[in-house]
């Protein structure tokens, strides 16, 4: 079994209602991992950033996403409400790719997903065919700081060791993927050793980091049995671990996501209070800045994506889509995929670390721009072509 560093200590969940669901997510890294909200139109021809065997596709659907590095989409959703979010897992091994295999940047998968699939079992069907549609290719940190974006991440960060004899710098970008959709359906991408894993039911509304999934669900069904025996006993001393390890987080943000169902119905027939504790739970699984140093990174940043299946008011705006707090700014903002879709471009985004007492609507705040690039072979690209 890996053990997670905590730097990449990444959570995602899915408060689900009748309104629809709501997915939250946080981001822990060492330092600013430059995140900007983009903007997609659908039609846009696309490719794999991978090489000569690179898939092509053309995007489905329109999307707001957000970017790490200006080199990967790393959570996102698209205007069916599917949200995707990438996360951290050591154990990932996406697989060598042969000369007949078709390849995808990891910093393109997430978007791979959004442009192509409106529902969790759309994607669940395309992604778990037999042959695999894609080899994921990735790199390291080095790889990322020196060659593909130079000084994107510092000397003195790379060279932290975060296993024995391995450093921050030699980690590759391996990733496991959460989806979910307006009905609140979920699923869990996984590759180990070169196969996809996927896991798909409503109830797998939480993820972290390693361990893998399966023994993530067989730890927290320990605490949950304990949690029953405790109450059917009305022993008293009920209480939740509260380390920042992957499993301490993914029994917390379980239980509360377990106990709001079931005891906060009230809350549920107001959208801004079910966005309210969506974002309470996500934040209590989180990493306080204080915390940032050598042994232990910090939340950057943390999105909820409003996935619902009726217009329902979130403060004044029913078009309120995807909200966005980063950590060190004291406000929330949020876009519309219906003001994004209205200016009519192809390609916009909005850098939030240039307007860090913005709150409430950015929409009119995004500019035109090419895509940014994913390809791991250059440090320049034209997705856009």
């Amino acid at each position: 079994m890996a053990v997670m560093p905590a730097a990449q200590a990444c959570s995602r969940l899915v408060y689900d209602s009748d309104n629809g669901p709501v997915t939250a997510r946080s981001m822990d890294w060492f330092h600013n991992p430059e995140a900007k909200l983009w903007f997609f139109e659908k039609g846009m021809e696309r490719k794999g950033g991978a090489g000569e065997q690179s898939l092509e596709w053309t995007s489905k659907y329109d999307s707001i996403v957000t970017s790490s590095y200006d080199i990967a989409t790393v959570d996102g959703i698209n205007e069916e409400g599917l949200v995707v979010n990438l996360l951290f897992l050591l154990e990932t091994s996406y697989g060598q790719p042969t000369e007949s295999d078709k390849t995808l940047s990891i910093g393109a998968w997430g978007q791979y997903v959004l442009d192509n699939y409106a529902t969790v079992d759309d994607a669940v069907k395309g992604l778990g065919q037999d042959p695999q549609p894609f080899k994921i290719t990735t790199v390291t940190l080095n790889q990322l700081a020196t060659s593909l974006r130079p000084g994107s991440i510092p000397d003195d960060i790379l060279s932290i060791e975060v296993l024995p004899g391995v450093t921050m710098g030699n980690l590759p970008f391996s990733l496991h993927m959460s989806i979910s959709d307006k009905t609140g359906n979920s699923a869990i991408v996984e590759y180990i050793k070169g196969e996809p894993i996927i896991h798909s039911k409503k109830e797998y509304d939480v993820l972290t980091n390693d361990p893998i999934f399966d023994q993530q669900l067989a730890i927290n069904s320990y605490w949950k049995t304990l949690y029953s025996s405790l109450n059917e006993n009305n022993i008293a001393g009920l209480f939740l671990p509260g380390t920042s390890s992957a499993s301490d987080r993914f029994i917390r943000a379980s239980y509360y996501l377990g106990a709001m169902e079931s005891n906060a119905e009230e809350y549920k027939e107001d959208r801004r209070s079910e966005l309210a504790a969506a974002l309470g739970i996500i934040r209590n699984v989180s990493d306080p800045l204080g915390l940032d140093g050598q042994d232990l990174g910090t939340t950057q940043w943390r999105t909820l994506a409003n996935q619902r299946n009726n217009v329902c008011k979130i403060t004044n705006d029913t078009d309120a889509t995807y909200f966005f707090e980063y950590t060190k700014n004291p406000n929330i903002f949020w876009a519309s995929m219906k003001k994004l879709k209205d200016k009519n471009l192809s390609s916009m985004v909005f850098d939030q670390t240039t307007a860090p007492y913005l709150s409430g609507d950015v929409s009119g705040n995004f500019q035109a721009k090419a895509p940014f690039c994913w390809d791991l072979l250059s440090p320049t690209c034209d997705n856009d072509d």
